[in-house]
């Protein structure tokens, strides 16, 4: 077998994606036992959690892990059931931000009550206050 089948800096990110996956995966199942969330809750709760609810769109579309015109896309199913708008942006003529609205505001307060209980058991509830603080820290220093 070549060495480089074997190389740990394969086995190290092949352990955080699967990592990753095996969360989302365990949220999405736990979320079907309570009627689910939208399609793109992860576009409502980052715009929930936003300075104003708003967002601009590339900064969206990082945050989302989407293509710009993958979350251009996803805006437009939001802004047709009225859970955001577009909005300009104040600071970038060319930008627009996606903003969301009253009832998106209420469709995801409410999946998001369900959500964290679903994180807490899946997530928080696996990991030692220690390892959740070492967790945090690495991420945030990848995602930077």
């Amino acid at each position: 077998m070549d060495p480089v089948l074997r190389d740990e800096r394969l086995t190290a990110i092949g352990l955080f994606i699967e990592a990753g996956n095996a969360v989302t995966h365990a949220l999405e199942r736990a979320s079907v036992d309570w009627g689910g969330v939208p399609a793109n809750f992860e576009i409502l709760m980052r715009l929930a959690r936003s300075d104003g609810q708003r967002l601009r769109m590339a900064d969206l579309a990082a945050q989302c892990g989407l293509t710009p015109s993958g979350v251009s896309r996803a805006v437009d199913r939001l802004v047709a059931d009225g859970l955001v708008v577009r909005a300009s942006c104040p600071t970038d003529a060319r930008g627009m931000h996606a903003e969301l609205t009253p009832k998106g505001n209420k469709l995801i307060v409410a999946a998001l009550k369900r959500h964290v209980e679903d994180v807490q058991v899946h997530f928080l509830d696996v990991l030692s206050k220690e390892q959740l603080s070492q967790l945090d820290a690495i991420c945030r220093t990848l995602r930077h």
